[in-house]
């Protein structure tokens, strides 16, 4: 899950100012939901070992190695990616607290733009 000092970093928030918290610590659920939502994919966070590689938060194939035995087909690390389209969904949330209107062509509000960027890669396809 993600942190309260993750967040508040990510959204240049003190670590102080402890008024949003509880709010925060929601967005970071709703995202956790929305990322799990859109890629068809269980998130996993995973402890990695003390002889971790140094960009071993970033490889998804090093991190499925650290799963749990009964993790299913679709299960799917947090990988730095994953975390930071989370950290952008909660970002957003918090700066967008009313509806915001965005045209696309097919009138859908989209998602920001790095979130995309972030999560396609992770989009589990079933057949």
């Amino acid at each position: 899950m993600l942190t309260l000092e993750q967040i508040k970093s990510h959204c240049k928030l003190e670590l102080d100012e402890t008024e949003e918290d509880t709010l925060l610590q929601a967005y970071a659920r709703a995202a956790r939901r929305q990322v799990e939502k859109e890629s068809g994919r269980r998130l996993y966070w995973v402890t990695l070992p003390a002889d971790a590689p140094a960009d071993a938060t970033g490889d998804e194939a090093y991190l499925r190695g650290l799963l749990p035995l009964d993790a299913p087909e679709n299960a799917l690390p947090v990988t730095d990616d994953v975390e930071l389209a989370m950290l952008l969904l909660v970002a957003h949330w918090h700066r967008n607290r009313e509806p915001v209107t965005e045209s696309t062509s097919n009138g859908v509000k989209a998602m920001p733009l790095a979130y995309d960027a972030l999560m396609q890669p992770y989009r589990w396809f079933t057949l």
